[in-house]
């Protein structure tokens, strides 16, 4: 191994290193639940680009130019040492393989973040849907309290108002009406 690696110092630092960083990387982004970001907010930077971290497709980050180090070092190493190819067909395959993963693994990152985004819900299905009090709705003009009602596929907690008298919790509910502010105004059913 150790000839290997010496007959081959690039391929060999690109497989080890980049193994081993992306594995950290790995490790820190399932310990911390986040990504290890650089201090400075480069949110800042007038450069007209998108640098939110949302959910949007980005085939240039840490992960996936670590993830082309590590699958381009290996390539270049079994190119070289079992497939006995020359220099330049080594070079080409470890720079197809390292491009594949570096799309691959980007893919799923963006896959990933976007379990973790929030749906976005259009209130206004809820008219005429029955639902359930989550807490004790007051009677009209005393307050708000919440219901649950599934919108969209998903259960959600909403806002609620009652048309009439006050409503107890877990009492099935209609939405009549939606205020501007996205409040339902429900009815005991």
């Amino acid at each position: 191994m150790q000839e290997i690696l010496v007959s081959n110092p690039v391929y060999g630092t690109m497989a080890f290193g980049g193994t081993l960083l992306f594995l950290v990387k790995m490790i820190m982004l399932l310990v911390s639940g986040g990504d290890m970001d650089v201090d400075g907010d480069l949110t800042e930077i007038d450069s007209g680009v998108d640098m939110d971290g949302g959910t949007t497709f980005s085939l240039i980050s840490v992960q996936s130019v670590l993830a082309f180090f590590m699958g381009a070092g290996w390539t270049g190493l079994a190119a070289r040492h079992e497939w006995s190819l020359e220099t330049m067909p080594a070079m080409s395959a470890a720079i197809v393989v390292g491009f594949i993963f570096m799309f691959v693994s980007a893919y799923f990152t963006f896959k990933v973040k976007g379990l973790n985004s929030t749906p976005i819900i259009d209130v206004r299905e809820a008219i005429g849907k029955t639902g359930r009090t989550y807490t004790t709705v007051p009677a009209q003009g005393e307050g708000i309290g919440q219901i649950e009602i599934t919108i969209g596929g998903k259960q959600q907690i909403l806002q609620a108002m009652s048309l009439g008298d006050k409503i107890e919790s877990f009492t099935t509910v209609k939405v009549e009406k939606i205020d501007d502010a996205g409040t339902l105004h429900v009815l005991k059913v």
